[in-house]
């Protein structure tokens, strides 16, 4: 098989098909196929071989700018268990939605310096929620008042109780008759 003169010009063989090179070469295209594979010239061999040149390029150019810039100073980089401040069990702010807003978005902000975009996004959509709560009336007692018909059934079971420890002691004590006057006092027990 002739040999390719080195003065060819490498992108007519990159474009060639099989077909057209044995032509040119006067050869079978599959006589270039084998060739070809013989010589990890296939597009898989060569498209990884880029990818790894690509691959060594960068990190070298990376490498590069990181030893240009210098020496770094000291810094941590933030992870979601440094983002907010230790919890202490006596802390009156830890149910305050200000408060916990204001915190949520102070833990975004760091977050967003750690280039950690994730948990930054998260974190000022919380921080946004606490916003809104702290934005809203306070609870008073006034939303947990019963309605009227709780409240008439809260107060009848409340005048039965001295009834109904009154029969206890009773039913302790062992006078079933008067245990048995407390539970219907309107009528009489017959012995």
């Amino acid at each position: 098989m002739a040999k390719a003169p080195p003065e060819a010009p490498a992108t007519y063989f990159r474009r060639a098909t099989a077909k057209q090179l044995g032509a040119k070469w006067k050869v079978a295209p599959n006589s270039v196929y084998r060739h070809v594979g013989a010589a990890k010239m296939t597009k898989r061999d060569c498209g990884d071989m880029r990818a790894r040149a690509h691959a060594k390029a960068v990190s070298l150019a990376a490498s590069a700018k990181e030893a240009k810039r210098g020496p770094r100073p000291e810094t941590i980089e933030p992870t979601l268990t440094t983002l907010f401040a230790p919890a202490r069990a006596d802390d009156p702010d830890a149910t305050d939605p200000a408060a916990l807003a204001q915190a949520a978005t102070l833990a975004s902000g760091r977050a967003m310096k750690g280039r950690l975009w994730a948990e930054a996004k998260a974190l000022a959509g919380l921080a946004e929620a606490y916003a809104r709560l702290a934005a809203q009336p306070a609870m008073t007692e006034d939303l947990y008042r019963p309605s009227p018909q709780d409240q008439a059934a809260v107060d009848f079971l409340l005048s039965c109780l001295p009834r109904y420890e009154a029969m206890e002691k009773a039913v302790i004590a062992g006078d079933l008759a008067l245990a048995a006057e407390h539970i219907n006092p309107n009528r009489a027990v017959r012995g």
